[in-house]
């Protein structure tokens, strides 16, 4: 521009033959035919022109904000791998189509705090993660009123589009597993039975087991942390000292049965067989090696931020669930 000066949106508008409100709409990757696209951001380069955020969110209405929710004990949160894995990609994958991600950390049943969080943050929209139902919470989401993506199949009665793993189909396969090898007496030890993923994988090993003619030994419900794992393998030896075998719903949790079998001098997978979820880094470091299924963090990422600001250019959603298989990793456990 002529005298130092700085173009506008005007100047670009005009440059590229098209009305203020198309341009912005093309320089926010908002709706624009790629023809138009490709003049708008020709003419700001030529006018070497600065998008305005402020003036951008005006025009939009939109905060380009997207809110992380994650309603869980905030000492669980920051040494959960799944957690920080997940979060990890999230903020990747909003980043690369220019969303900024905002995280909404509050206790678990701080419902005052997340509304007020979720309230304040001006988001365009909110993805919400480690989801243990309650009405109050659940009202919280309800009453937000913006596009809303879980990381997990929601509770039935909650209508929001998702995106997860098979769960249920993966249990399923380590059921099988663990009957190939020759294991009869077989123990469950899942994660929280507030949460939709522990009960899906819980289907899915007993209908694998069930298939079988089989049962298992026990099934029991906690926390994914390694001491969950350790106390509740400590209480199947001693009600069951003939398992065979433990499918164990996080990595986390198999790392506490593993200490529990070495202290009883049960040797893996001699002994007993174990079978882990999430192939996380400990799954390489825990002796033996754990089998496990691997949660595709990335592609799980990738799908809920296409999904989400998909939602918020076109104002529909173009899908309302993807489940992405967890592939079974064969090491030294079983």
């Amino acid at each position: 521009m002529a005298n130092g000066q700085k173009a506008t949106i005007r100047d670009v508008a005009k440059r590229a033959g098209v009305a203020v409100s198309t341009a912005s709409r093309a320089l926010s990757h908002g709706s624009a035919s790629k023809a138009t696209r490709e003049k708008v951001f020709r003419a700001a380069e030529e006018l070497n022109f600065v998008p305005n955020p402020a003036a951008r969110q005006l025009m939009s209405g939109r905060s380009n904000i997207v809110a992380i929710a994650i309603p869980e004990r905030t000492d669980f949160i920051f040494r959960d791998m799944f957690v920080a894995g997940i979060l990890g990609e999230l903020s990747r994958a909003f980043s690369e189509r220019r969303m900024l991600p905002f995280l909404a950390l509050t206790e678990l049943h701080d419902t005052e705090s997340l509304e007020r969080l979720l309230r304040d943050s001006s988001a365009d929209g909110v993805v919400v993660l480690s989801f243990h139902y309650s009405r109050q919470l659940a009202q919280v989401f309800h009453d937000f009123d913006k596009p809303t993506v879980f990381i997990g199949r929601p509770f039935p009665r909650m209508r929001y589009p998702y995106v997860d793993v098979d769960n249920e189909g993966a249990a399923y396969c380590a059921a099988e597993l663990l009957v190939e090898r020759g294991r009869r007496n077989i123990g469950i030890i899942a994660g929280p039975d507030d949460m939709v993923a522990p009960k899906q994988r819980t289907m899915g090993c007993v209908n694998g087991l069930a298939d079988q003619g089989m049962k298992p030994l026990a099934v029991i419900s906690g926390e994914y942390t390694a001491e969950h794992g350790f106390e509740a393998c400590e209480r199947i030896l001693e009600q069951y000292p003939e398992v065979d075998g433990v499918f164990a719903q996080s990595d986390q949790i198999a790392v506490g049965v593993l200490q529990a079998l070495a202290k009883h001098g049960r040797q893996v997978p001699n002994d007993v067989s174990v079978i882990g979820f999430d192939d996380f880094p400990v799954a390489t470091i825990a002796n033996p090696k754990l089998t496990t299924f691997a949660q595709p963090l990335h592609d799980m990422a990738q799908a809920v931020a296409e999904m989400l600001c998909w939602r918020l250019e076109h104002g529909e959603w173009n899908t309302v669930a993807q489940v992405l298989p967890a592939s079974l990793i064969k090491r030294d456990s079983v």
